[in-house]
């Protein structure tokens, strides 16, 4: 999951902090800050982002229409995050913590019925025990672990699984390319590979493929607008650090 940062409230034609009557008024300077992009599964909003409340309405009415209360997200994950609580002691929030060092992948290889491969999210095996419990929350809070690979195709609503799959192979694939050639034209390398990056989503795959590459990192965090900057060392080839402790651990 990408760490963002939205920054401070945006501002009118004459200065101002603007203000909404509705919370869907802020998606374009959502999307011009964090990029259209799901701030929980990262999979790339191609239609209509939807604006999701961090803290429900029905939790704190006194939010719905509150800048710092409120991300982009897919239909899946907010018809799954829905109303349900999570606050920062009990979950990883994309805007709140460093959460690219809480999350990694697993796959199913040639699920039933349609023979297609699929990717997860699971708690990185780093973490420790208070972790993972607060990694667990954020997955069945979104279900970044659902399986609908056995569902007819023409009634599931949710192929994040396929997507984040799709994703992952062609990292793989860039990742091939970057050893063939890559290395000796790097410049017209990482122009070709943002490309793909940017239009596919899933910045967090991108970045661990080439967790060893620093020109395709530092590319990585620059091209993918609002990703938190102080997540990643700029100092010790662009790392990721843990962003608010004590409370990430």
């Amino acid at each position: 999951m990408r760490p963002i940062a939205k920054g401070t409230i945006p501002t009118d034609d004459k200065g101002n902090p603007k203000t909404v009557s509705n919370h869907r008024s802020w998606r374009k300077d959502l999307i011009d800050r964090i990029g259209n992009y799901c701030c929980y599964c990262e999979m790339i909003l191609t239609d209509s982002p939807q604006v999701e409340h961090v803290i429900a309405q029905d939790i704190n009415p006194a939010l719905a229409l509150d800048w710092y209360n409120l991300l982009l997200a897919c239909g899946a994950c907010n018809r799954k995050k829905d109303d349900n609580p999570c606050p920062p002691h009990t979950h990883y929030l994309p805007d709140v913590h460093n959460t690219y060092l809480a999350f990694e992948l697993f796959f199913v290889k040639n699920p039933k019925q349609n023979g297609e491969d699929a990717a997860f999210i699971k708690p990185n095996t780093n973490l420790t025990a208070n972790q993972i419990i607060k990694a667990n929350n954020t997955i069945q809070l979104c279900a970044l672990d659902e399986d609908t690979t056995a569902s007819p195709t023409n009634r599931v609503t949710d192929l994040r699984w396929r997507y984040r799959f799709q994703a992952f192979y062609l990292a793989e694939l860039w990742r091939k390319n970057w050893n063939d050639w890559g290395k000796t034209k790097p410049k017209e390398f990482i122009e070709l590979l943002m490309t793909a990056a940017e239009s596919k989503g899933f910045f967090s795959i991108w970045f661990r493929r080439f967790h060893d590459v620093i020109p395709v990192k530092k590319a990585l965090i620059e091209g993918f607008p609002g990703t938190a900057l102080n997540c990643f060392d700029a100092n010790n080839d662009y790392n990721p650090v843990w962003r608010n402790l004590p409370n990430e651990i």
